[in-house]
């Protein structure tokens, strides 16, 4: 049977699974209702946003949802014999990017004044990103060396080492159409994150205050017309529009926008729509899939539409709405702590889990199959825990000693 794709946002889209998060969303929000915690009120230019200092440890805890969103998708549906109803990855794919770029832009409208931002900026991204990365493409590589193209490994494309380590390894992508070493797909997410924290810092530090929300609204316009030009005129690969930038320019900017919003504007009024939102993105959605037959409307604005939900989720967790509780719990919590190095290895656990036991590449058709991959989850979860606490954590903790100068920029 023809291999599934890993980590497309086209791959996991299914009624069934709008109908059933949408019925699981409401009565979450449903139970929740109620008053929010209270806000300072924001101030009215970002010249005015005054930092808000430490970690939100709501946003910990999504990231560990969508973490298991990720492994549930991966292990399986997006797999040969799959179950369709828990292709829920796109989601995780759309929440990590409106995600990122609202702590991108947080980040940048709280230290941007500081005269070395950009060397400090990206020496942590650097000590923060780089190393789990490099070690997981370096394994996987020298894995092809060892065991050449092995069944269980999924090599229909093998990518130049030096794509994955200049974080090019999209254009092969969508030149082949092929997301390359399948221990590797869920990379193409990197290549276009490392490439954003090329375009995001710039954009807040050179652009006039008054531009800047423009700025971004026309970002998010140019990618529904970039997927459209792809989609719609054959003039590139149907891939491009999922793994360039400019295709998924709208989450991230939407993002920026957020943290723009959070730090600018007084959101007292607005706690409840912030919670109605994402309830009436889903509907929005799934209405759009129902309604538009010929898939073309769908592929163009269903992004654009669901990172306006995730947005706002976000907004109303960083609030302290109800919601932001559950996201609080130390179970979520450590999965969001150790999400990053999960979501780069668990393709290969699961890879060597299969390929150990059965021989074979991952498969849930039969018992053994089904038990293999259920067995592959702790150990994936266990190897991303060690690679945390071995690599990522004490880099991250070096490049925290390069520190923000008292030294402001010159305006």
């Amino acid at each position: 049977m023809q291999q599934k794709p890993a980590v497309p946002l086209r791959r996991a889209v299914n009624v069934r699974d709008y109908v059933s998060l949408a019925v699981s969303f409401v009565k979450t929000q449903t139970a929740a209702f109620g008053p929010a915690k209270a806000s300072p009120a924001r101030p009215a230019s970002l010249a005015q946003a005054a930092p808000t200092a430490g970690r939100i440890v709501a946003l910990d805890g999504l990231r560990g949802l969508m973490t298991l969103f990720v492994l549930i998708s991966h292990y399986f549906a997006e797999i040969p014999n799959g179950i369709d109803a828990l292709a829920v990855g796109w989601i995780a794919v759309l929440m990590f990017f409106v995600l990122s770029g609202f702590l991108v832009g947080r980040l940048i409208l709280e230290k941007g004044q500081h005269a070395n931002f950009f060397s400090v900026f990206y020496i942590r991204r650097c000590f923060r990103t780089l190393p789990v990365y490099f070690f997981c493409v370096l394994v996987v590589y020298a894995m092809m060396r060892i065991v050449g193209h092995a069944p269980y490994m999924e090599v229909k494309n093998e990518f130049p080492l030096w794509s994955y380590l200049t974080f090019t390894q999209n254009v092969f992508m969508a030149q082949t159409g092929d997301f390359g070493p399948h221990w590797l797909a869920p990379t193409w997410t990197l290549s276009v994150e490392e490439q954003f924290y090329l375009v995001a810092p710039a954009l807040f530090i050179f652009l006039p205050a008054r531009w800047l929300m423009p700025a971004l609204i026309a970002g998010t316009l140019f990618a529904i017309v970039f997927r459209a030009v792809v989609i719609g005129s054959g003039l590139m690969p149907p891939l491009s529009a999922l793994v360039y930038l400019p295709g998924c320019m709208d989450p991230l900017f939407l993002g920026l926008a957020a943290a723009v919003v959070y730090k600018t504007v007084n959101l007292d009024r607005f706690d409840f729509a912030l919670r109605v939102i994402p309830l009436v993105a889903l509907a929005s959605v799934v209405a759009l899939k129902l309604l538009d037959t010929g898939g073309f409307l769908f592929e163009v604005f269903f992004r654009t539409i669901a990172s306006i939900g995730c947005a706002a989720y976000i907004l109303s967790l960083v609030r302290g709405s109800p919601e932001a509780a559950s996201m609080e719990s130390p179970v979520l919590c450590f999965f969001g702590r150790t999400s990053y190095a999960v979501y780069l290895t668990h393709m290969m656990v699961v890879g060597l889990m299969h390929g150990a036991i059965l021989g074979t590449a991952p498969n849930i058709a039969t018992s053994a199959q089904l038990a293999v991959t259920v067995a592959s989850i702790p150990v994936a979860i266990l190897f991303g825990w060690v690679v945390t606490k071995i690599i990522e954590e004490p880099l991250t903790a070096y490049g925290r000693q390069f520190t923000w100068s008292k030294q402001l920029r010159a305006k």
